[in-house]
Order: C-alpha cells, then sequence, then structure tokens
C-alpha cells in the first residue's frame, strides 16, 4: 500500500537572517507554533557507483527517488534510526520508512560492516537497494519544527548544514566537511488533499520556491 502522497516546496534564505525567517513564521497568517524540539537529523546517503539517483535529480527527471539511512541527535554513536526510500512523482511525493534498532558505532566501524549491519535489519525492498548501493555522502543539519493553528500545514527550518563525502574510503569520513553555501532552507509540507492550503500560505512568505535537494547540494561541493 503506497504511503499518503503530500506536496511539499522549498525556500533559501541566507542562515545569518535565521531570526528574520523565524519572524516570518511566527507572524504568518495561518498561526504556526513549535510542533516538536529542534534537534540535530543526520543522513547517510546512498547511490549507484556511477550516482544514478543524483543523475535523475539534476536531469529534472519527474520520476525519481533518494535512498538514506536517518539518525537524530548530536552523536556519531547510533542508537537507533531508520531506513528511507523517498520518491517523488511530478509535484507530489512519499516516503517510505523501515526502522533500524540496533545500534551503530561509525567511528569504530568500517562500511561493509555497517552495510551488513543495516541489511540484517532491513528486509524486500531495503535490503535489495543496499545490495546494490554504496555510500555516497552523509550530512548533518539542525532542524526546527512547526505547525499551523489548523495542523494541515507543517514548516521545518533547516541550517548550520555540514555535508562530508563519502567516495573514498573503507570507513566512514566523519571529519573532513565538504565546502558548502550558508543557507537556511524552509520546507512547507501538506497531504495532497490540502494543495490550495499551501499556495495560499506561500503567498504570505516572501520568497519564491526552489528546487532543492540536500543531497544534491552536498555532492556538487565535493573537493
Amino acid at each position: 500500500m503506497t504511503p499518503a502522497l503530500r506536496y511539499e516546496k522549498k525556500m533559501i534564505f541566507e542562515s545569518l537572517r535565521l531570526g528574520e525567517v523565524r519572524s516570518w513564521v511566527y507572524a504568518h497568517p495561518d498561526a504556526f507554533q513549535v510542533a516538536y524540539p529542534p534537534r540535530q537529523v543526520n543522513n547517510i546517503y546512498f547511490d549507484t557507483i556511477d550516482r544514478f539517483f543524483m543523475a535523475k535529480h539534476i536531469d529534472g527527471v519527474g520520476n525519481r527517488a533518494k535512498f538514506r539511512f536517518r539518525w537524530y541527535g548530536e552523536s556519531w554513536q547510533i542508537p537507533e534510526g531508520q531506513l528511507e526510500i523517498k520518491k517523488k512523482m511530478g509535484h507530489v511525493g512519499y516516503k517510505i520508512t523501515h526502522p533500524v534498532r540496533r545500534a551503530i558505532n561509525l567511528p569504530q566501524l568500517k562500511w561493509q560492516e555497517i552495510m551488513e549491519l543495516l541489511k540484517s535489519e532491513s528486509s524486500n525492498e531495503f535490503s535489495s537497494l543496499l545490495d546494490n548501493l554504496t555510500p555516497a555522502l552523509i550530512n548533518q543539519y539542525q532542524r526546527e519544527y512547526y505547525e499551523s493553528a489548523d495542523r494541515k500545514i507543517r514548516v521545518t527550518l533547516d541550517y548550520d548544514i555540514r555535508a562530508f563525502s563519502q567516495t573514498f574510503g573503507l570507513s566512514p569520513n566523519l571529519t573532513f566537511p565538504q565546502l558548502s553555501v550558508d543557507d537556511v532552507i524552509i520546507e512547507m509540507k501538506v497531504a495532497q488533499e490540502d494543495h490550495q492550503r499551501m499556495a495560499d500560505s506561500l503567498a504570505e512568505f516572501p520568497l519564491r520556491c526552489l528546487q532543492n535537494s540536500k543531497y544534491l547540494n552536498g555532492m556538487e561541493y565535493m573537493v
């Protein structure tokens, strides 16, 4: 069964003006309030050797996907996380998740061990992807969560974004981040049936929507 479809739109602003972005959120007619405490988000993105997923995004292919392992918190010692397949079909998309409940100590393991551990915790489509993909990028960022008064619109603010290339090496690169642009990414999400609500809400932000991918951004600034 396909998860519920949703619309996602992103806007970008200079992170030095994060306070100004927050003021837009709090002053918005939809009466956004904090929906969840801020936290650090971490992802390991996987791709083929020839970067098939990245190429699909660069080429603007309407139907595309991303595959990643996500966890929260500021430690490389991961108590638990989840595998995620994020699929985009034109203007709508959905996400499939699978929990990984075994602890992973990234600094102490090689990629082969990490991949085997993830495969032991996965099944079906997730396991097949892990058999055919390799780690391409690790990124991390701070995220704030907001929700409209009617609980139909969610807004997140992502900033302090760092990315670590995983193209080379038998072990995770956790030490040498890539060069990157210092932005804050504002993302709005609504269920498919609330598309018009999103359009009305976006009109109140003084920014235009842009295509943006943290995975693609991280790969772009690889040195």
